[in-house]
């Protein structure tokens, strides 16, 4: 892969930004790091194989210097693969993730840093908005609703950016993400979550995700050979083998992402791929939670953080589950 700009010395914060094809958003995503109260960073921007201006956008911003960034293109390998290049290169005492396509408000990288070395975090979790591509705010998701700190927040925040990481934890406990998958971020979110020492939420939201009309969830079917089916049940074993993990939360955890990716995430996938999801998660489930309809979590007046309908999709999900339903009614709702 080569590079160019080379790192000058260390920074507190490694901001990793995966780009490809983002002529048109590239500006914004890295004026916003540009206009940060914290400057203590080193930018890792990763050109993933972009055929259009993209190089060009970048090579102004290397060329004004008020970005320290390490720049490095290579043909396109996919996300996954450059945010784990991107791991292996940085030198911050911690991670961000940024998508090229996305931006910042002001005081998002020293809110986060603030947290981390206050509650000497290995990780730290923040809210974030979602807009459209001319800003108009569609949608907030405040990970810790009731207080200003918390500890594990809100739950189903599975995204990788808005948050920031201790280098030394990610590495110690090898964290990365499958390649050549869709949802990267699951395996990734469930271990630095739950095998951080220390995990805290903070109300602050700063970071804008942009969605675009043509994202890759939207815009396709679910395929099983992009399912990083091997990927996650390592992630759960891994996790479920640690001692000090809270077995309640992060069974709850778990309820909510097969809860969301089985009514929500598979509009467009076959019969076979339906059938095939729902499979994996009755047997996930009962490897390693076997009891799962019994965690204090689940319920119409529990985890208010969430909105009413994740609560009752998640008692619905148990529910079809204990009844051997889940795959008539999930096949069944993907086709409304």
């Amino acid at each position: 892969m080569a590079a160019g700009h080379k790192k000058t010395e260390q920074k507190q914060i490694s901001v990793i930004i995966p780009a490809y094809n983002v002529e048109k958003q590239i500006d914004r995503c890295l004026h916003s790091l540009e206009n940060q109260t914290m400057q203590q960073m080193e930018v890792i921007l990763i050109n993933d194989g972009s055929t259009d201006g993209t190089e060009q956008k970048i090579q102004r911003f290397i060329d004004n210097k008020r970005l320290e960034i390490r720049y490095f293109s290579d043909s396109n390998h996919g996300q996954a693969y450059v945010r784990n290049f991107g791991m292996r290169q940085a030198e911050g005492t911690y991670i961000a993730f940024i998508d090229s396509d996305d931006y910042l408000e002001p005081e998002y990288l020293e809110k986060l840093y603030t947290a981390a070395e206050t509650y000497h975090a290995d990780v730290v979790n923040s809210g974030y908005r979602v807009v459209k591509e001319d800003g108009t705010v569609l949608s907030e998701v405040n990970v810790s609703p009731f207080s200003e700190t918390s500890g594990f927040g809100r739950a189903g925040v599975f995204v990788t950016w808005s948050k920031l990481y201790r280098t030394e934890f990610l590495r110690r406990q090898n964290i990365c993400f499958p390649e050549g998958k869709l949802y990267e971020d699951v395996p990734f979110s469930l271990e630095a979550k739950f095998l951080g020492q220390n995990v805290k939420s903070i109300s602050y939201i700063g970071y804008n995700y942009v969605q675009h009309e043509n994202s890759t969830m939207s815009s396709s079917s679910i395929k099983s050979a992009r399912f990083p089916y091997q990927e996650l049940d390592a992630s759960l074993s891994k996790i479920s083998s640690e001692n000090t993990v809270d077995n309640a939360a992060f069974e709850f955890e778990t309820l909510h992402f097969f809860t969301g990716f089985l009514f929500l995430y598979c509009k467009k996938a076959s019969k076979t791929e339906i059938s095939a999801f729902c499979k994996y998660a009755k047997t996930e489930l009962k490897t390693f939670f076997p009891k799962y309809w019994k965690n204090p979590y689940v319920g119409l007046f529990s985890s208010k953080e969430l909105p009413f309908y994740y609560r009752m999709a998640i008692c619905l999900f148990v529910t079809l589950l204990r009844l051997r339903l889940l795959f008539p009614f999930t096949y069944f709702i993907t086709r409304i």
